[in-house]
């Protein structure tokens, strides 16, 4: 009997090692970086599909510009009439769920959202700035940033909290808060924020424009380009509101300003290394000091992979009829890339049998940790 529990046990035990490995393994399977589709009001998975069924995430997955990344399409309940959520509670069901689809194991993450989408979007990430800290950027499409006229309208025949929060007008304390403290959060103020916006007006009886009674456009020009990264001008998509975010193929305006973007932010590569830097010619008379409190070595450093040195040792090299060595020890490091060092050494003084009395040399060996943010390039 005894035996029979030990060898269970052992299963189990084997079972738990081997499940391990296997999320070990799982885990390394995931991309550097993941792109995220987000959709918006009364959307779902088919909101990216094109009328000819091309389908937005599948020409990214077999696109080799994307390679190095994961594409996940997100949900959460947007129902067409009668909603019950708001945009807040929504956004908390939007993080469970990219969370179960392991999109924040991602050493990067990047967003394509939809109309409420963006808003969403933000309102996640200011609830969790930890993993706000892996979004690089979102890209909006027609986000009502500053609301929208027809949300306006629907709030009167529809309940959906979500839709007073849609509303445009000075009095909605919702967006207003939501620009405040997406610029006052350092974690969510990083991420760069791009926009495209809706070029044809949505005709009425198509998607939200079941509110309308004529063509309109949702939301205009500058409540979706409110807030967007000034050093990449908005995008005009000459669609409506609904076939914004379904591009046709890989040559289309929604897609290429995707691409473009993508291309302008490449992911990054966070690599340390060890660099080393000698400052020879440190030279001492027979029985003389030389010493230093703040001997200047400095090493290279790019600033465009933003490389610093965190850390940095020193050591006494070459060193020829010298004796009482002191350090060298770094003092400080300068942001620019300059150790500080203090060192003493003496000179070896008067050897038997020798006539004279020699000159001692010595180097100071430097090494630099350099932490550096290398661009992969797909």
């Amino acid at each position: 009997m005894r035996s029979a529990v030990a060898f269970v046990r052992a299963l189990i035990l084997s079972l738990v090692a081997f499940g391990a490995v296997c999320s070990s393994a799982h885990a390394d399977n995931l991309k550097p970086r993941v792109i995220v589709f987000i959709h918006g009001l009364h959307g779902d998975k088919e909101t990216w599909r094109a009328a000819n069924g091309a389908y937005w995430p599948d020409l990214v997955r077999t696109d080799p510009h994307f390679s190095h990344s994961d594409v996940v399409v997100a949900e959460y309940p947007t129902p067409s009439m009668h909603g019950h959520n708001s945009t807040t509670q929504l956004s908390e069901i939007l993080y469970q769920g990219l969370k179960k689809q392991r999109v924040w194991d991602h050493r990067e993450v990047v967003i394509i959202a939809h109309s409420l989408g963006g808003l969403v979007t933000e309102q996640m990430l200011l609830n969790h700035p930890a993993d706000a800290n892996r979004v690089q950027f979102i890209v909006s499409y027609a986000t009502p940033h500053q609301g929208s006229f027809v949300a306006s309208v629907a709030k009167v025949y529809d309940s959906d909290p979500v839709l007073l929060d849609l509303r445009d007008g000075d009095d909605n304390n919702f967006l207003i808060d939501l620009e405040q403290r997406w610029r006052g959060t350092p974690a969510a103020a990083r991420i760069h924020r791009y926009c495209a916006y809706e070029g044809v007006d949505t005709a009425s009886g198509a998607g939200v424009g079941k509110y309308l009674r004529a063509h309109t456009r949702v939301v205009s020009y500058y409540s979706a380009t409110f807030g967007c990264d000034v050093d990449t001008p908005p995008q005009k998509v000459m669609a409506d509101h609904i076939d914004i975010v379904k591009p046709a193929n890989r040559n289309a305006d929604a897609y290429t300003f995707f691409a473009k973007v993508y291309h302008n932010n490449p992911i990054i590569d966070v690599v340390d290394t060890v660099r080393d830097n000698k400052l020879a010619g440190l030279n001492v008379p027979c029985n003389k000091v030389n010493s230093g409190t703040d001997l200047q070595v400095p090493i290279a450093l790019n600033p465009a992979q933003h490389e610093q040195v965190t850390a940095a040792e020193a050591e006494l090299v070459d060193t020829e009829k010298v004796r009482d060595i002191t350090g060298p020890t770094v003092t400080k490091i300068d942001p620019n890339g300059i150790a500080h060092i203090a060192y003493s050494f003496k000179g070896q003084g008067r050897g038997l049998g020798v006539f004279g009395c020699p000159t001692g040399h010595a180097s100071v060996l430097v090494h630099f940790h350099v932490h550096s943010q290398v661009p992969e390039i797909e």
